[in-house]
């Protein structure tokens, strides 16, 4: 069984300023409008900056990564 996550998005380089973005297992899409979810479990923010994410988040911390992102 898949487990399926919500995000609601405020965010400047999206195709909208509000989406919403579902994901289930690998497979993800995004709807031009905004969701406001039942249940909030945490917030984060992500900064992308070339090939590193800066990711604050009320659940996991401070992490950067690194990883491709492809632009749309």
């Amino acid at each position: 069984m898949t487990i399926r996550k919500i995000f609601a998005e405020v965010g400047i380089g999206n195709p909208s300023f509000l989406s919403t973005e579902c994901e289930e297992g690998e497979k993800e899409y995004r709807v031009a409008m905004f969701i406001r979810p039942k249940n909030i479990h945490g917030y984060y923010i992500r900064l992308w900056i070339l090939k590193k994410v800066f990711i604050i988040s009320t659940n996991g911390g401070i992490k950067i990564t690194s990883k491709n992102h492809a632009c749309i």
